[in-house]
């Protein structure tokens, strides 16, 4: 009985890794998903600064969208791999997180609303930067695997 979510833990791995063997090139789209990201994650970051409601709306709002971008990529691409799995990607995730906190802390801080829109750019750059950074280690991760 115990073995049971082992074993289909173990064919959704295999999956996984067959799909991720054949994933040489960036499919179509995979661009926008990471500009598109950023562009969220900007918006998010400088409207920590802003008045309320409206900072907690659109706040609400990108965490939200946030399920809807893992949709998205599902439906597109047929799978989903979490910036949480470790390996080589895991710094690389760290390093995004790391950048929003302080941009965050930057914008809610700031006492100009330029600083905020400033804060909120650096995020959007940052993050969209970095999840085609991510996608390389990612890749090159996953070519090393099949070679070895």
């Amino acid at each position: 009985m115990e073995n049971e979510p082992t074993e289909s833990h173990a064919d959704a791995l295999a999956r996984l890794d067959a799909v991720a063997t054949s994933y040489a090139d960036a499919p179509r789209g995979e661009g926008w998903y990471h500009v598109a990201l950023g562009a969220g994650a900007g918006v998010f970051i400088a409207s920590q600064g802003f008045p309320q409601p409206w900072a907690m709306v659109v706040a609400l709002a990108f965490v939200l969208a946030l399920p809807l971008f893992i949709a998205w990529w599902r439906r597109t691409h047929g799978w989903w791999v979490s910036g949480y799995t470790g390996g080589a990607t895991l710094w690389v995730t760290s390093l995004m997180l790391v950048v929003l906190a302080a941009t965050a802390m930057w914008s809610y801080l700031a006492a100009e609303l330029w600083m905020n829109v400033a804060a909120g750019a650096i995020a959007c750059i940052a993050v969209s930067a970095l999840g085609f950074l991510w996608m390389h280690v990612w890749r090159r991760q996953m070519r090393m695997k099949a070679a070895s």
